[in-house]
């Protein structure tokens, strides 16, 4: 994944979370992954896996093409 692409989907996560008033910490108990590593990856430091995803939008109870940002459009 770009750094474009990592920050797009971390805004996204992040932006879901502050609308479910829902923490980082919450999130990564949830995912059961440590605190220290979700906070790498929503730093746009490591990538979220489609397996993350689904499991972001599996904790917050939404789809996860909320999470990713639109596929670019054919030539």
């Amino acid at each position: 994944m770009t750094t474009d692409a990592r920050q797009v989907v971390a805004s996204a996560v992040i932006s879901q979370l502050t609308t479910a008033e829902r923490s980082i910490d919450w999130l990564a108990d949830e995912m059961r992954m440590s605190r220290s590593m979700l906070r790498r990856k929503l730093s746009g430091d490591a990538d979220l896996t489609v397996t993350d995803l689904a499991e972001v939008a599996a904790a917050l109870g939404i789809s996860p093409t909320v999470l990713v940002p639109p596929g670019r459009p054919s030539s």
